[in-house]
C-alpha cells in the first residue's frame, strides 16, 4: 500500500461534510447532496477502522463539524431557507447524524476484518 494513500486521512480533516450537504441542497434544491455525502461518510468510516486510526477519525468528525458550523455563518439566508431550524442547530444535528453511517462503515469493516498495512 502506498504511503500517500495511507496519510489520506489528514484530507478527511478538511472536509465539512454537512457544510457540503446542505449548500448542495440550498442551490440545487435536492436531497442528492444528502445522499453524496451519507455514502462518503460511510467509506470515511470504513478507512478509518481499516486503518486503525479510530482517533483520527474522532478529531475527523470534530473538526469537521466545527468547520460546517463556522462556513454556514457565510449563508444568513439559510435562516429562512431551513425553517423551523437554526442552521448552526441543524449543522450538529445532521453531524449526529452522520455518526450513524460512519459508525455502520467502521462495524461492516470490523466484521470484514480488514486492515491495511502501514
Amino acid at each position: 500500500m502506498s504511503k500517500a494513500f495511507l496519510k489520506l486521512p489528514v484530507m478527511f480533516f478538511t472536509i465539512p461534510f454537512v457544510y457540503l450537504s446542505l449548500l448542495l441542497d440550498t442551490y440545487f434544491h435536492s436531497m442528492f447532496g444528502f445522499l453524496v455525502t451519507l455514502l462518503f461518510s460511510l467509506g470515511v468510516g470504513f478507512y478509518f477502522k481499516a486503518c486503525d486510526q479510530l482517533p483520527l477519525w474522532l478529531i475527523g468528525n470534530v473538526l469537521s463539524t466545527v468547520f460546517s458550523i463556522l462556513l454556514q455563518n457565510q449563508h444568513p439566508e439559510w435562516h429562512f431557507f431551513y425553517q423551523p431550524f437554526n442552521p448552526a442547530f441543524l449543522v450538529l444535528l445532521l453531524s449526529v447524524l452522520y455518526l450513524i453511517p460512519q459508525i455502520i462503515g467502521i462495524i461492516w469493516a470490523t466484521s470484514l476484518k480488514v486492515h491495511l498495512s502501514k
